[in-house]
């Protein structure tokens, strides 16, 4: 039981985790998360549609496909690479490492990048709020988010998991000298082997079995006829 809730509180759940968020959010790098559709109510005729990254790019077109606009943003994609590539180096590190300075790298590195993810995120959320019901007079307007929308949704629950369970293992480590992990199996600590070793060792300095029944008989029948 003790080993299972160490690995359930260590490390490797924290890191697994981390890794599961920073996987849900690579979708996003080349999907949008948003779009939005303007259509005709009479004719059921689309007149425009728009898509937006979470890193920044928005695209729209207009009738017939007719391309309208695409415009990116080169810093906002950058930036989250890089935040991608230091939570993956940040779990690996997070993973492999004891030291003190492991467990901040890696606890840094991911909860930059939840801190970025859940910032888009709640955005996102909150302009579908505003926006649920829009639409002018002979228009429909339907806006929501795409399928890379909703696990970028769901990187960012999984993160914020990541991060608190982070926090929880490396006070735990901190408290217990990075002793927090369980042992490899077949192998116990040294007072562990000694006690089971202890048995053995009670019988020294004991009288040897019976001692104490050793001495004249005792004629009980004779007792009896007399």
């Amino acid at each position: 039981m003790s080993t299972v809730r160490d690995w359930f509180t260590g490390r490797w759940l924290s890191g697994g985790l981390a890794l599961l968020g920073v996987l849900l959010v690579v979708p996003s790098l080349l999907s949008p998360t948003w779009e939005m559709s303007v259509s005709d109510r009479e004719h059921g005729s689309v007149l425009s549609r728009q898509w937006e990254w979470s890193w920044g790019r928005v695209r729209q077109t207009g009738l017939e496909g007719v391309e309208l606009r695409d415009e990116w943003n080169p810093v906002g994609l950058a930036v989250i690479v890089v935040l991608l590539v230091a939570a993956l180096a940040g779990v690996a590190v997070w993973a492999a490492r004891r030291g003190a300075w492991g467990r901040v790298a890696g606890l840094v590195a991911v909860g930059l990048l939840a801190g970025r993810v859940l910032t888009t995120v709640s955005d996102r959320v909150g302009r579908s709020i505003d926006e649920m019901d829009q639409g002018a007079s002979g228009l429909s307007v339907r806006t929501g988010m795409t399928s890379a929308g909703s696990l970028e949704t769901a990187a960012a629950v999984v993160l914020v998991v990541a991060v608190a369970t982070m926090v929880f293992a490396a006070l735990r480590d901190e408290r217990t000298g990075g002793a927090g992990d369980p042992e490899p199996s077949g192998h116990g600590t040294r007072e562990a082997r000694v006690g089971r070793a202890a048995p053995a060792d009670e019988t020294v300095g004991l009288r040897p079995p019976g001692e104490h029944l050793s001495g004249p008989a005792v004629d009980l029948v004779e007792e009896e006829r007399g």
